[in-house]
């Protein structure tokens, strides 16, 4: 028969199995600790792959203006080293364990009265390492599921543009070859070819929507395979070396050390690099270096940043910079950044852009690489 701790773990699963929004996992997590493990104080916090600032979704019993400072060490330890750490106070023990599941980076903090003995202390750990696991993964699911939504709205603006980018093929091959026939048939009008020649160029710029919205509708599936995405941009930056000489651009490129191996489909990683690294030319001042560099994260996830010392991006334009048909260049289709973040989501990576007056532009992008391991116990003083 299972014992009266295991039915609180099984409660735990029970409450969080369907898929449901994060907001209701923290608050059915919140509810369970409450019957599991009675504590003084709880912290349920989130933060993204790099381990930066964190996310608090919840906290009682602590003064929430001190928290990351007072816990900030104790979560990325627990995270990265998938390890439960403790410590005493005057008030308790300190406890926290990692909850994390896929793409989901967090920890769990409660505050135990002290007690005799161990045997308390490791049932508390077990249990709540129980709830982390059981929430993490709900937490998962639930942002695997708007995800999920947010591609397929993705892939219906796709197929829908794909659709229009077929009907528009036809008649625009009309309308250069009825434009080029009445450039020969009528030669010497200097009006007539100046009025030509602007219906040809805007021929040519609606063929290049056409084309980048076809390669959007109807992407090649992904191949899979272990890669170095610094290898990648290696190549990329080889083969786009005219494009740089264009402009006297230099590009500082600092590989992640150790160097990171990912399941990525190179070429479709080399599309990504290849659209950033044009938008961070288009941008560049003359002569100026572009600034590359890659890391590997606490997580394991590899990370590069591509800077340029351009004009800042206004900020009400940022968080438009993603959608499809938006563009800051005059006569930009508004595909490519569209495309990338396409690409990056079935990769389970990330690309984001900051841009200020100061410190110029950059890209930033992530990708997944990640060891499950098993949670151990350590003491922080130890």
């Amino acid at each position: 028969m299972p014992s009266g701790a295991d039915h609180h773990v099984l409660d735990v699963a029970l409450a969080l199995a369907p898929t449901i929004s994060r907001e209701r996992v923290v608050h059915e997590t919140v509810q369970q600790l409450r019957r599991a493990v009675p504590s003084d104080a709880t912290a349920v916090v989130l933060s993204d792959a790099e381990l930066g600032a964190f996310e608090l979704l919840y906290q009682t019993g602590f003064d929430e203006d001190h928290l990351e400072r007072s816990f900030g060490s104790s979560w990325r330890r627990a995270i990265t080293e998938r390890v439960a750490v403790s410590r005493e106070t005057p008030r308790g023990v300190e406890l926290t364990v990692p909850m994390v599941s896929g793409n989901v980076f967090g920890a769990l903090t409660v505050v135990i009265r002290a007690t005799s003995g161990t045997a308390p202390i490791r049932e508390a750990t077990r249990l709540l390492s129980s709830i982390a696991t059981q929430a993490a993964s709900a937490i998962d699911r639930a942002q695997d599921v708007d995800r999920l939504a947010q591609r397929r709205r993705l892939e219906a603006i796709g197929e829908i543009s794909a659709g229009i980018a077929r009907e528009l093929r036809n008649p625009l091959f009309s309308i250069s070859s009825a434009a080029q026939l009445l450039r020969f048939r009528v030669r010497d009008d200097p009006v007539v070819e100046r009025n030509v020649g602007r219906i040809l160029r805007e021929v040519e710029r609606l063929n290049g929507v056409v084309s980048s919205l076809l390669e959007y509708g109807r992407p090649e599936p992904v191949r899979i395979a272990a890669a170095d995405p610094d290898s990648v941009w290696r190549t990329v930056l080889d083969t786009k070396r005219g494009l740089l000489e264009s402009k006297a651009l230099a590009v500082r490129h600092h590989p992640a050390q150790p160097r990171s191996t990912c399941p990525i489909d190179a070429e479709q990683i080399a599309q990504v690099f290849n659209n950033v690294l044009a938008n961070a030319v288009d941008a560049a001042p003359e002569g100026s270096d572009l600034a590359l560099t890659s890391t590997v994260l606490p997580t394991g996830a590899w990370r590069c940043r591509l800077h340029n010392d351009g004009p800042p991006i206004p900020p009400d334009l940022l968080p438009r910079l993603f959608e499809l048909f938006f563009s800051t260049k005059p006569g930009g289709a508004g595909v490519g950044l569209a495309l990338c973040r396409r690409i990056l989501d079935d990769h389970g990576g990330t690309i984001t852009i900051e841009s200020t007056a100061d410190n110029g532009t950059t890209v930033t992008i992530t990708l997944p690489n990640r060891a499950t391991d098993e949670v151990t116990t350590a003491d922080t003083n130890g």
